[in-house]
């Protein structure tokens, strides 16, 4: 019984620890290029940028060169994720940033009018803080004629000559407030 004293302990002691070290580690992202971290909720799975752009580039008819760059995301399943991505802003060519915001949620409007005509969507635009950063807001929630809500936020930044866009999307409110909650409490330093 001496000998297998130790073996026992093992096993009792073993799942006991894993499952603390778990239950206490958050899963959190930094991204130095804009000094931001953000907490993944709990019942969320980070999805590699590779993996994400390349289903996305299966239905996007974007070029791959003109593609925004992606930086995070994290989802609990199709119909509730976040994506942050980043790309090149020239403000020659594209304006005044908050108008060309204003234009990019003008043609997501239209594109669903036109893709689903007897969805009921409602939008607003607005700034919101998050962080110390100022971001402009674009929400956008689209209900199917069967009564399911489908919701989308837009928050958009710019660092120089890089837009940085958070995406949050989801059907279920519980799940959006996790979504919205890991956002908002994020932090750029």
């Amino acid at each position: 019984m001496k000998k297998f004293a130790p073996i026992l302990f093992a096993i009792f002691l073993f799942p006991t620890f894993t499952w603390a070290q778990t239950k206490l580690e958050s899963p959190s992202f930094y991204s130095p290029e804009f000094n931001w971290k953000i907490q993944i909720p709990p019942g969320f799975e980070e999805i590699e940028p590779a993996i994400w752009d390349l289903k996305k580039n299966a239905t996007d008819s974007i070029a791959p060169a003109k593609q925004p760059q992606t930086i995070l995301v994290f989802k609990s399943n199709d119909y509730h994720y976040f994506e942050s991505n980043w790309q090149l802003y020239n403000k020659d060519e594209q304006g005044e940033f908050k108008v060309h915001c204003q234009s990019v949620a003008n043609q997501l409007y239209q594109t669903f009018e036109e893709q689903i005509p007897d969805a009921k969507i409602d939008t607003a635009s607005s700034v919101q803080t998050v962080g110390s950063l100022e971001f402009q807001k674009f929400v956008f929630k689209m209900t199917l004629p069967n009564g399911i809500a489908l919701y989308s936020y837009m928050f958009s930044h710019l660092f120089d000559n890089k837009e940085f866009s958070a995406n949050l999307f989801y059907v279920n409110e519980e799940q959006g407030a996790l979504l919205m909650e890991a956002w908002l409490y994020s932090k750029f330093e």
